[in-house]
């Protein structure tokens, strides 16, 4: 768990269903509560938290809390959102017959902030999370696919990770329908955040059939769903969100193009940003 999010973290066995006992898959739970940074209000009504790769999805009710059932064993990217406030991201490592419970910190977004679901449409304001996004593209430094774009994949005929390989100095790494993306840098000398031998990975992508590259950060709509600088916590399978899901990605293969906010590791291996519809 990322202590960088606030998560406070107690996990706790659940108890065996009557007939489940034997079974060596069974379905884990996350639950807890949804709370504010400061002390004007302790509860936040209406967060959603969801994992994106599984679409589970569910919204904190009027005390804050909520709870994902049918959670498979694994490690899974849990990513927490609320009008007016910063998203949030963990993982989340779940196993047979567990529920993992936590208070979520969420801490107010600065300025003016506009609800997220905004109808998409021509002389239409666009979403607040996509203004920058708009801003960054007017000033034509990264590389970017738009809405117009992704709706050419859609249905089938391309998946996410088939639409980024597209994109001048990336490099696909694939695992049967995972795709990581990695820039083209080598994983060489003076590349410092590269996940430079297999022992570095995830055993879970390992066993996909990761390997050894330079892998990007991916931000999912602002939260940091996989960091270059730790590739043993796992990679982001960008395949888990199909293009119709999809509002525009950013592209920045090198330390010049990096957005000074999302430039953590001064360049490392690039950054990919995606904003969801």
């Amino acid at each position: 768990m990322n202590p960088r999010h606030s998560l406070v973290v107690l996990v706790v066995a659940a108890a065996l269903l009557p007939g489940l006992a034997g079974r060596a898959s069974a379905q884990g739970e996350i639950a807890g509560r949804v709370v504010v940074s400061d002390s004007g209000r302790p509860i936040v009504q209406g967060a959603e938290v969801s994992i994106r790769r599984l679409g589970k999805s569910a919204l904190s009710d009027s005390s804050g809390r909520f709870r994902l059932k049918d959670v498979p064993p694994g490690q899974h990217v849990v990513v927490m959102r609320a009008i007016g406030f910063r998203a949030e991201s963990s993982t989340v490592t779940i196993e047979s017959d567990e529920v993992v419970s936590w208070d979520v910190v969420l801490t107010r977004a600065t300025g003016t902030v506009l609800p997220e679901r905004v109808v998409e449409g021509a002389g239409g304001r666009p979403p607040a999370k996509l203004v920058e996004f708009i801003e960054r593209q007017k000033m034509g430094t990264g590389h970017f696919i738009t809405r117009d774009q992704l709706a050419k994949a859609e249905g089938g005929v391309r998946q996410t990770g088939d639409v980024i390989s597209l994109v001048p100095g990336v490099r696909v790494r694939r695992g049967g329908s995972k795709i990581w993306i990695a820039s083209g840098r080598a994983t060489g000398t003076g590349c410092a955040f590269c996940a430079m031998s297999s022992a570095a990975l995830d055993k879970a992508d390992l066993a996909a059939g990761a390997r050894p590259a330079c892998y990007m950060d991916v931000y999912l709509d602002g939260a940091l769903v996989y960091d270059s600088s730790s590739p043993a916590r796992g990679l982001f399978d960008v395949n888990t969100i199909p293009p119709e899901h999809i509002s525009g990605i950013e592209v920045y293969t090198s330390a010049a193009q990096i957005p000074a906010k999302y430039n953590r590791t001064a360049g490392g291996c690039g950054v990919l940003l995606i904003w969801t519809r």
